[in-house]
């Protein structure tokens, strides 16, 4: 037992594959052209929450070009006029590989770990690319390595922002105000900021700081994809926030301005979508209030807003607004 939770533990302090997948993400990521080593480190030590040398991040490059072990022989080239790296052939990626023995059983630890760590959010990402990992290749080598025939993968987005994630958090911690250069949609200027912030929010892989905007005299929420700059203000007190974080969107789909206060609301779905909301509710206040064998009737108690509109004109016919009326006219 000893031996065999050993050659785990090596395989998990090499880590390789994982590293070998994150630096592949970056070089075939539209929006990360010709990262630098730094940002490949950097990128590494968000995922893995682990800091590597720039010598395992050369090894790493190295292998992926030349092992005869892995077989990826990785077109990586580097850009002096760019300072960074990149696939010569824009095609390539190491998603047509499958996964070696070794780190296989590598990941499959890190999964048991990761499932014994308890429901916490920021590791489900890491969880899920672990799981993803692992199934598609036991798929792969199902289907003799001829998987692009058999199985189409979506696009992954491509997430911008990423890089104010820390220093937001560290100004919420510390109660920092902070200047933002944030750029709105159809306007070509940024326009400073002096924000304080309360709270970072995650919706449908965008990233969202919510906090006090002096210049608007109101709470508001900046997608961070659209922060172009980002700096202490100086001599500035902190206004503190007032109430519960864990509320603020509590009872609200999406992001857009909180308006008004939370309400009863009753949906009927018709078969085949009530199917679909039995097995995906649109909210955790979801809660069904009638059923039978061609609809469902669920309650919700929900701010009503842009994004929630949006969600039920997206079922169509298959949906009957019961209460409240204005949601059917158009009304906030």
């Amino acid at each position: 037992m000893y031996i065999r939770f050993n050659n785990f533990l090596m395989a998990i302090n090499k880590n390789a594959y994982l590293r070998y997948q994150i630096i592949d993400e970056c070089l075939t990521k539209r929006s990360m052209k010709y990262p630098s080593s730094q940002k490949l480190m950097d990128e590494i030590e968000r995922i893995l929450d682990q800091r590597i040398s720039k010598e395992t991040l050369q090894k790493d490059i190295r292998d992926m070009k030349k092992s005869a072990k892995l077989e990826f022989y990785a077109p990586i080239k580097y850009s002096r006029s760019h300072n960074g790296y990149y696939y010569s052939d824009p095609e390539y990626t190491i998603k047509k590989f499958p996964v070696d023995y070794e780190e296989k059983e590598a990941a499959e630890f890190a999964l048991t770990l990761l499932n014994q760590s308890g429901a916490l959010p920021y590791l489900n990402r890491f969880k899920n690319f672990v799981e993803r990992a692992l199934t598609f290749s036991r798929v792969e080598t199902q289907l003799q390595n001829d998987l692009s025939k058999y199985i189409q993968f979506e696009r992954p987005v491509e997430v911008e922002g990423l890089e104010w994630i820390e220093p937001l958090v560290d100004a919420i911690q510390l109660r920092n105000v902070v200047v933002i250069s944030h750029r709105t949609i159809g306007k070509n200027k940024a326009i400073k900021r002096k924000l304080h912030p309360y709270l970072l929010k995650e919706y449908e892989d965008r990233w969202y700081v919510y906090g006090y905007d002096e210049r608007s005299e109101e709470e508001r929420i900046f997608s961070l994809d659209r922060i172009q700059g980002l700096e202490a203000a100086k001599k500035a007190d902190y206004k503190y926030f007032k109430g519960n974080r864990e509320e603020i969107f509590k009872h609200t789909i999406g992001v857009s301005r909180l308006v008004g206060e939370p309400q009863e609301i009753i949906l009927k779905f018709y078969y085949p979508q009530s199917e679909y909301i039995l097995s995906k509710p649109i909210h955790e206040s979801q809660e069904v209030i009638d059923e039978d064998e061609e609809s469902i009737t669920v309650k919700l108690y929900l701010r009503i807003n842009y994004e929630l509109r949006a969600l039920i004109r997206s079922y169509g016919n298959q949906v009957e607004v019961l209460k409240p009326q204005k949601l059917n006219n158009g009304q906030s």
